[in-house]
């Protein structure tokens, strides 16, 4: 019982980071169930919240005119801001009779009685808590002070209100903002209709770039699996003069930068018809990954040669042997290279977006890329994108994980 007790910390303390490690995935997940306005909240709702809202009206009798325009009434007081004490009033301006958030203070002398006028309609009042008590804060006034801080004026009125009679001046008053949780599950189909959709434009559908990356990926891992395993047989098992030499220039690649390589690949793939196609990404994944060679040699260096050797004796070719002794033993470093291989093709943004033009031949990176216009407020759709994309990964990496631990820690080990 001691010793379990000894281990608590420890317990703690890896719970402590797995939440850390968890929190980046908790919030692309809750906001993908946001809604625009709940992507606006100041501070940011840990969970799919909106602010909570009321409706209020305003009777005619309150619309005066000053400065030859219309306002509400909203509170008779001399000038709190700015420290006077001669008669006055806040009001609120209004265009079209409807109430904007411009409110200015006004001596009596200068108001007077709107002629023609209606009454006054707040929709989506939103509620703040002030203490116990829950009010419509119908409108705010922020001044910054010469020491560097804020001055706050808040006009409230009861949440059980329905009419504009009764208004408080809260001057600095402590308050928070009313949320309600709600999430919007209909992101999820809006998601799959294609960014275009969101400002009324014909799209390919979120559907389409899946299987667009899935396509390439699934291609990806079949040549990597293929062709380094290929080459890693015969670095392990064959021999051959200028074996080591050719292995070390192999890993000396590594160190080339991508970016140097990229302008004489477009030209090449240009020269031969592969712009816009899926060929520039797939078709180098079949000439062997200079990792996934490294990690494959490793891996069969631990095979005993026994097996090599009983095959030859029964007449079995190289070939034979590759086939049916090194790529059975090998299943799990192979799972490795496949889903290291899928994954960072899934994730590749500068491939698709160097190669493809087409909307048709979009993949997911390159969709979720378009929700971010500059015409349409589409982060909660960005978002909710964003998990329709990790749900491949996630379901290959929790049925592959222990392939992923096997595989790497058998890596280099010799009998």
């Amino acid at each position: 019982m001691l010793y379990r007790f000894r281990l608590l910390p420890a317990y703690a303390a890896l719970t402590a980071v797995s939440i850390l490690f968890l929190f980046p995935f908790y919030w692309v997940v809750i906001s993908s169930l946001k809604s625009p306005a709940g992507m606006d909240l100041k501070p940011p709702a840990l969970y799919p919240a909106e602010a909570a809202t009321d409706r209020l009206e305003a009777g005619a009798d309150r619309v005066v005119e000053a400065d030859g325009q219309q306002w509400l009434l909203l509170a008779e007081s001399p000038d709190v801001l700015a420290g006077g004490t001669g008669p006055g009033a806040y009001l609120l301006r209004l265009e079209g009779g409807k109430p904007t958030q411009l409110v200015a203070w006004f001596p009596l002398g200068a108001i007077r009685p709107a002629k023609d006028a209606g009454p006054v309609t707040f929709e989506d009042v939103r509620v703040h808590r002030f203490g116990d008590e829950e009010r419509l804060l119908v409108a705010k006034v922020v001044r910054q002070k010469e020491d560097g801080g804020f001055d706050e004026l808040l006009f409230t009125v009861p949440r059980t209100a329905r009419r504009l009679e009764v208004v408080r001046l809260e001057a600095n008053a402590p308050h928070r903002e009313v949320r309600v949780f709600r999430p919007r599950w209909q992101n999820y189909p809006e998601a799959l209709k294609g960014p275009e959709a969101t400002i009324g434009g014909q799209s390919q559908g979120f559907l389409l770039f899946l299987r667009n990356s899935l396509f390439i990926s699934s291609m990806a891992v079949l040549g990597q699996i293929l062709s380094s395993s290929m080459v890693a047989f015969g670095f392990a098992r064959l021999q051959f003069k200028g074996r080591e030499l050719l292995f070390v220039l192999l890993l000396a690649t590594l160190m080339i930068p991508g970016a140097v390589t990229t302008i004489p690949l477009f030209g090449i793939y240009k020269s031969i018809g592969w712009i816009d196609t899926f060929l520039p990404l797939i078709v180098p994944h079949f000439t062997a990954g200079a990792f996934n060679v490294f990690l494959i040699r490793q891996f069969l260096l631990t095979i005993p040669r026994e097996l090599d050797e009983s095959a030859m004796i029964d007449g079995a070719s190289p070939w034979r042997i590759y086939r049916s002794v090194v790529l059975p033993n090998c299943a799990s470093v192979l799972i490795v290279v496949g889903l290291f291989t899928f994954v960072g093709t899934w994730q590749d943004v500068m491939g698709p977006l160097i190669y493809l033009d087409n909307p048709a031949h979009r993949t997911v990176t390159l969709g979720l890329e378009f929700f971010r216009s500059p015409y349409v407020d589409n982060r909660h759709l960005l978002m909710t994108g964003a998990v329709l994309a990790m749900i491949p990964v996630a379901t290959l990496f929790l049925i592959g994980q222990r392939y992923i631990l096997s595989g790497i820690a058998t890596t280099g080990m010799k009998n």
